[in-house]
């Protein structure tokens, strides 16, 4: 299988933090993905927004709009759980 895009370090730190609390049976908005990131000191709302329409434009993630709230939550795909998740035997 290959893979669709090439992803930068920044977009995988991003991808493990969202398995990461999906396992956890949460899930992130851009704003608590933000607070997260190992780069966020150095990184804009902007970047993170732009990497996750990378991700999404991959099909390894979806953004859906929490119910009664304004923002979307980052949730990832079985595409997403394929590509960074170890094989097991």
């Amino acid at each position: 299988m290959a893979r669709p895009v090439r992803l930068t370090q920044k977009q995988k730190n991003i991808m493990g933090l969202i398995l990461k609390r999906a396992g956890e049976g949460t899930f992130l908005s851009v704003t608590a993905l933000h607070a997260e990131v190992s780069h966020g000191d150095g990184c804009s709302y902007g970047a993170i927004r732009k990497s996750l329409d990378v991700l999404e434009n991959a099909g390894m993630i979806v953004r859906l709009r929490r119910p009664g709230e304004n923002s979307k939550e980052v949730k990832p795909t079985q595409k997403g759980y394929d590509w960074f998740r170890p094989l097991r035997d």
